[in-house]
This record gives C-alpha cells, sequence and structure tokens, in this order.
C-alpha cells in the first residue's frame, strides 16, 4: 500500500450546506484515497511526506467542459471570431493523423494539471475517424488526469474542392468503435481514471434517429451525456432544453455547456430535471455565445446546478480559477452597472468567492455524478488535491485572512506548488512530473503501459510539429470562403 501525507497544511473542508472550513490539519492518502485528516497525524513507516506549512491544500478543481486536444490550435484565435474558429478548425481533419490526438490530448491535460484541475469532461470534438479517439484517450491516460471522455460525432470535411463536402453525421464505424471502446478495461474497471462519455450536437437529425443513439450510448454504460447550447441568431434560434425534455433525453446525466441565451423556461426545466450547466465565462465573452448563465437573477436555480469549464484552451488559459474569478467580476460589474442606472451604489455584494470556488469544486463533482468520490478534501474520498503557496508575493496576507478568497482572487497557476490526482504526485514544488506512456493496441483491443516515460520537453517538440503542420495546411484554403460556408450553416440550423 503506497501512503502519502500532506502534513500541516490550511486543509479546505467542505460542510454543511457546501460550506468551506478551512482547517489547519494534515492529510494522510493510502493508495488512491483520503484516509484520515487530523492535526499531528502519526506518519506510517515508509510513508512520503509533503511539508504543506504555509500552504493551503484544497480540493482538486473539476472542469466540466473542455476540448483538450486544441493545444497545437492555440496561438490563432485570442482575437478572432467565433465564425473563424469554427472556419480554420474545419480544415485540421486534413493536418491531423490518428497518431497526432496522442499529443494533442496529452498536452491539453497536462495544462489542465499545471493549474489545478483534476478531473475534466473532455467534449471530443476531435473524432474525425474510427481511430482519432483511441489515441485521444490514450493521451488523456498517460497525463494522469481524471477524465470524461465525451465520444463525439464530428462534423468532418472531407474534400474542399471544387465545393466542401462532409462526412455522414453519424458515420457507420462510430457505434462499432463505442462498443469497442466500452469494452476497454482501462475505461470500464472500477478504480478507472478515465471514462466514457458522450457528446453531441446533431440534433438536426431526426428524433427517431437522435432517441436511438441516446438509447444505445446508455446501454453501453455511459452515464455522462454532454451537449453546447447557445442560441447564435438569439430569439430566432431553437431552444435546446425543451428539444431534450420532448425527447425524453433531459435528466441528471446531461451537462449543458455555455447555456447562452438560456430562458428562465429553460432554467426550470434545466433544474427541475436535474440537469447541469457548464459556463465558461471568458470563452462566452471571447465569443459571442451569449451572457454567462451564472450569477444572474434572471435565471433562478441555474446556479445550484451550475459548476465551471474551460472550453477552448486555444482560446483561453486552462486555468479554472480565471474562469471563477472572470465569472464572478463579470457578474458583479453588470450588477453594479444596473445600480448604477438607477442612480445609486450596490447596497451588497453580488455574490462570493465561496460560491465561484464551489462551482468549480463540488458543483462540477455532482455534474459529473462523481460526488461522493471527489470535489472536497474528505476520509474516503479519491485524493483528487491541489496545495497552494500561502505565502507567495500573490498570496500572502489573504491566505492568512481567507484562504478560500485568496485562491479565487489572488493565485495564478505559479501559486499551484502540487497536484495529486488518485493520489499519485502529478506536480510537486511547482514543476510538472514525467508521465508514463498509455497506448492503444489495436490488436487486442485494450490500452496498456508501454514502460517508456515522457518529459515535458518531448510533448512540446511534438505539439510544436503539429502546429507547423496545421499552419502549412492551412494556407492551402481560402478561410473568407469557408467562413461564409459555416456562417450559412449556423444561420440555416
Amino acid at each position: 500500500m503506497s501512503t502519502l501525507l500532506l502534513k500541516g497544511g490550511i486543509v479546505l473542508i467542505h460542510g454543511h450546506n457546501d460550506k468551506i472550513q478551512p482547517r489547519h490539519a494534515d492529510v494522510l492518502i493510502q493508495d488512491c484515497r483520503i484516509a484520515e485528516i487530523g492535526p499531528s497525524l502519526t506518519t506510517p513507516s515508509g510513508c512520503n511526506v509533503i511539508d504543506c506549512t504555509d500552504k493551503i491544500v484544497s480540493p482538486g478543481f473539476v472542469d466540466t467542459h473542455h476540448h483538450l486536444s486544441e493545444t497545437p490550435l492555440k496561438g490563432f484565435f485570442g482575437d478572432a471570431t467565433l465564425i473563424r474558429y469554427l472556419a480554420m478548425t474545419l480544415t485540421a481533419p486534413f493536418a491531423f493523423h490518428p497518431a497526432d490526438m496522442y499529443w494533442a490530448n496529452l498536452s491539453g491535460a497536462l495544462e489542465a494539471i499545471d493549474s489545478g484541475t483534476t478531473t475534466v469532461l473532455d467534449h471530443a470534438h476531435c473524432n474525425y475517424t474510427k481511430d482519432h479517439s483511441k489515441q485521444a484517450i490514450a493521451g488523456s491516460l498517460t497525463s494522469g488526469i481524471r477524465s470524461v471522455f465525451a465520444y463525439t460525432p464530428t462534423l468532418t470535411m472531407t474534400a474542399y474542392k471544387p465545393n466542401p463536402e462532409f462526412a455522414d453525421s453519424i458515420p457507420s464505424w462510430f457505434v462499432p468503435v463505442l462498443e469497442r471502446l466500452a469494452g476497454a478495461k482501462a475505461l470500464t474497471e472500477a478504480n478507472a481514471r478515465v471514462r466514457l462519455g458522450f457528446g453531441f450536437d446533431r440534433y438536426s437529425l431526426p428524433k427517431d434517429t437522435i432517441q436511438e443513439l441516446f438509447e444505445k450510448v446508455k446501454s453501453l454504460g455511459v452515464n455522462v451525456v454532454t451537449s453546447h447550447y447557445f442560441r447564435p441568431k438569439g430569439d430566432q434560434s431553437d431552444r435546446l432544453p425543451p428539444l431534450l425534455k420532448e425527447y425524453g433525453l433531459l435528466d441528471k446525466n446531461v451537462v449543458l455547456s455555455h447555456a447562452g441565451g438560456a430562458t428562465a423556461e429553460d432554467a426550470a426545466l434545466i433544474k427541475e430535471s436535474g440537469a447541469y450547466v457548464s459556463a465558461t465565462p471568458s470563452l462566452e465573452a471571447a465569443m459571442g455565445l451569449g451572457p454567462q448563465a451564472v450569477f444572474r437573477n434572471d435565471l433562478p436555480g441555474v446556479d445550484s446546478v451550475a459548476s465551471f469549464g474551460i472550453g477552448c484552451h486555444s482560446i483561453t488559459s486552462s486555468s479554472l480559477v480565471n474562469e471563477m474569478r472572470f465569472g464572478l467580476q463579470h457578474a458583479r460589474g453588470l450588477d453594479s452597472a444596473a445600480n448604477l442606472r438607477e442612480n445609486k451604489l450596490p447596497g451588497r455584494i453580488h455574490h462570493t468567492t465561496h460560491e465561484a470556488f464551489n462551482m468549480a469544486t463540488m458543483g462540477g463533482a455532482r455534474a459529473l455524478g462523481m460526488e461522493t468520490d471527489i470535489g472536497s478534501v474528505e476520509p474516503g474520498k479519491r485524493a483528487d488535491l491541489v496545495v497552494f503557496s500561502a505565502t507567495s508575493p500573490s498570496m500572502l496576507a489573504a491566505a492568512q485572512q481567507d484562504p478560500v478568497m485568496a485562491v479565487v482572487l489572488h493565485s495564478s497557476t505559479r501559486d499551484v506548488e502540487d497536484v495529486i490526482v488518485d493520489g499519485v504526485v502529478r506536480k510537486r514544488d511547482g514543476k510538472m512530473l514525467p508521465v508514463e506512456s498509455i497506448e492503444w493496441d489495436e490488436d487486442a483491443g485494450a490500452f496498456g503501459p508501454t514502460g517508456k516515460e515522457v518529459p515535458w520537453n518531448e510533448v512540446a517538440s511534438k505539439v510544436l510539429d503539429l502546429q507547423q503542420r496545421f499552419m502549412a495546411k492551412r494556407s492551402r484554403y481560402d478561410l473568407a470562403h469557408l467562413e461564409g460556408i459555416v456562417s450559412s450553416m449556423i444561420h440555416a440550423a
């Protein structure tokens, strides 16, 4: 049995109604779970010890919407519109081969871990062929992150000239590959760190087709379903929650990302059904996906089923702290503006740092149906933990007064000193540790370790090679023409 003791830290412990109670305590980890929390615990023989004096021990963050494979696309979209982003990503299938997805997902997952995220719902729209997702999953397994890999039918351009052509909405190989992955031991065993989910956005398909596909997915033991929801044509756009309810698909297994343009009726349907919302405030602001759904008086009940995600780390950072901070302060700014229009200052603060922190921890855990295993520091739960410095220049004094507030408003990735996922240290003393490669064996239909260590510099080199290839391929396409195609598709929906 492996043991690890986090000694002498300020431990953020969730109490009744998710009220966070910081305590000076030790945290004992045995194998993959938290065994004990208390002051001055006895150090077991052979136990590794991390001195957490002047440090904060936090639950690992739970990211409920992320496209992990987008690392090679960073640097292109920070000043781009949604239409430009979608047009450029249409060319990705011509640049990225199946083996490339290993490095793309591995790098995206490592960036997330580096910033304190220990669990991610990966809406994997890199499923261009029958082999791409297998390699992407291998990258996630290698990284050490906890993940729900949402296997997704992906809009895939197969030809550009003379006119763009696209693969079938549900390719013939889609369900057989899903069935094969659903039988992979690494994704289904009791202690599996990466599990299958389902991503779906093709709601223009016939009702019977959609219902049959969802039924098939759930028959394979998939318990998390995620869909994008925003309304690019405003009130002229269809609303997804009523459609899902009509089809009998809106339930506790559903996570709707963004919910831009959601109405009060949508909020009521989501809340009543037990479904969840993933807000990505930075992305929603940057890409025009509608106002963020959290911390809004006109969407009652959403905050109680809300969590945070990143969306595209090709557009913003992978830090969930940034999303807590921006989402909270943006909402406060809107509230202040409303008060100023009435010639007054706000009489109270509009939501709190503790609320934002809970959305990134227990809120995310509940959205993924994992609240009994992750989301808080509690004996018996999985050891997914983040250790922050409490005395860095940015954290000093804030951490000693309110460590939760310090994390949300003052911390950065620099302050993330240690990250532990499933009892395994993945970041130590501010540096990411090498990982052991896990690969897909097509003949065996299984994922397995290779015994090969993969350092970050190798990951970085591979990703930069992918980016150069993407740039070279991209130059062959008329982006203005592709933008017109994307715009027509959106407005025809």
